[in-house]
Parts: structure tokens; sequence; C-alpha cells
């Protein structure tokens, strides 16, 4: 009797087993909602885990090296608009940016996600002295190849002066070649005449000692001076030099922050001031 009790147990424990629906997932709380919720989620996971992000790095870069023989054949070439006329007899360079178009620092991002943290410039600064940023695809190898080629490597960036010895550690430890017999890594203040965040007056002293054969940046301001103007001005400026897009500029796509978005948030003093201005630039289907 005691085995049939139990053989009947155990039948109807397999049976309420085997029919039972599967347990709910845990609902998210505190924390998780919050990192979910993070307007960066979904930019950071993309630009650290797509194909396509990597495959657009690498067809930036690629074009830019294929770029270079044409403009190092054409003395009357240059990528600046701040270049003048007469820049034939000066050496060849090539400037581009540096956070998120040849360093990248999603990782930085990625951890203030993780740690529900926000950008400050104090965790910035921290970030910077860690040297930890990694290339983006195919910077190093463009930048070697420009430099075999006798183009000097010109780093123009909105980092901190006092962040420059860090950034050139970081830049040197990837394999970015650094000149030693020039300053080729530029940051914000680093001149009296730098101390804003808008690139004109750089590329300009770029432009009185080199010819500026191309430039690489992830921000309409890596080209063009005053680019934090409204989205109609920004688009104009794009079309006025529908020509130098993927010949003499080239782009690598930063959907995580860029003058972009505080063109559109001007004025807001809020997170929820900015999130309700960013809404309204939604162009929904009617």
């Amino acid at each position: 009797m005691r085995r049939t009790a139990l053989a009947v147990s155990l039948s109807l424990l397999l049976t309420a087993c085997a029919t039972a629906p599967p347990a709910a997932p845990p609902v998210p709380t505190g924390a998780s909602v919050d990192r979910a919720r993070n307007p960066l989620l979904y930019s950071v996971v993309w630009l650290q885990t797509s194909g396509e992000y990597r495959a657009l790095s690498l067809q930036a870069f690629s074009a830019a090296e294929s770029a270079l023989a044409r403009a190092l054949a054409d003395p009357g070439w240059t990528a600046a608009v701040e270049q003048p006329s007469a820049a034939s007899a000066l050496p060849p360079a090539v400037i581009v940016d540096i956070d998120e178009t040849v360093l990248d620092n999603s990782p930085f991002e990625a951890r203030l996600i993780e740690d529900g943290g926000s950008f400050t410039p104090e965790t910035w600064a921290a970030w910077v002295e860690e040297r930890s940023a990694d290339p983006i695809p195919g910077a190093v190898d463009f930048a070697r190849q420009a430099t075999a080629r006798g183009v000097t490597m010109i780093y123009v960036s909105n980092r901190d002066a006092e962040g420059e010895t860090a950034t050139r550690d970081n830049l040197i430890r990837l394999g970015f070649p650094i000149s030693d017999e020039t300053d080729t890594v530029l940051l914000r203040g680093e001149r009296e005449e730098w101390k804003e965040s808008d690139k004109g007056t750089r590329r300009a002293w770029v432009a009185e000692r080199y010819r500026i054969i191309a430039m690489i940046g992830d921000d309409l301001g890596d080209f063009l001076p005053n680019a934090r103007v409204s989205r109609q001005e920004r688009e104009a400026m794009v079309d006025r030099y529908r020509d130098w897009w993927g010949t003499r500029w080239f782009v690598i796509p930063n959907p995580m922050y860029g003058s972009w978005e505080t063109s559109l948030t001007s004025g807001a003093t809020t997170p929820a001031e900015r999130m309700e201005r960013l809404m309204r630039s939604l162009r929904p289907a009617r």
C-alpha cells in the first residue's frame, strides 16, 4: 500500500509540473528600470555591438585613405574653409577630431548607464585620466597610412588642455602617430584664443602651417564654424558643401551626443526640459 500511495503522489506531482504555466519573468524594478529608461541606452548598445556601426566607420576611413592620393597630387586642394588660397607650398596634413572619431568613449557612457550616473566635467576628466579609450575601427590604420605618405596627423579636440598628457598617452598606446617635432594635439584652452568649443580658430592656426587635405570628425563642428545653430541652418550648411562630403570631409557616426543635440535643446536647464524639446523635434507620420 505504501508503494501505491507513493507512486500516486509522484504521478500527481509530475502531472502538475508538466501542465503548470512557466513562471513569469521578474518585473524590473528600481535601478534596472532607470537604466532601461536612460536615453543613452540604445545609442550605446548600437555603437558597441552593431556590425553596421563598424562597417560605417571602416567605410569612412577607407574613403578618406582613397582620397589622399588625389589630394596630394592637386596642389590647390584644401579641405578647410579656413585655408588661405596660397597653400600649395605648405606640407600636407589631415585634421581629425579625437572623441568618437579616433577614440571610442562608449565604455564611459556605458558605465554611466550601469551606475545611474550622468555626465559631469568631473566624471569626464576622470575617464580621460584613465587613458583606456579604445580605437574607432579603421582609425589607427588610416593614421599610419597617412603618415607613411608624408601627411601629418593633427588631432583637434574639445578635451580640456589639462588632459593633454593623458590624451597623448592614450593615443600613443593605441599606435596613433604623434609628432615629436611640433604640437599636433590641439585641445580647448591650450591657447587663450582656443578657449571656445568652436574649432575654427584652431583650424585657422593649422591652415597657416599646413595644407589641410582632409578632415574627419563626428560632428558638424569638426568641419564648419558655428555649428550650434537651428536644425534648418545646419541642414543648409550640409547642403552648401554637398560636394565635400565623402571627398574632403568624412563623418564617423555618433548617436550618443553632439551639437545636433545641443542645437535642439539650447536654453533647456533640466533633463525634463531637454526631453520635451527633443520630443517637439520629432516629425511623426500624419
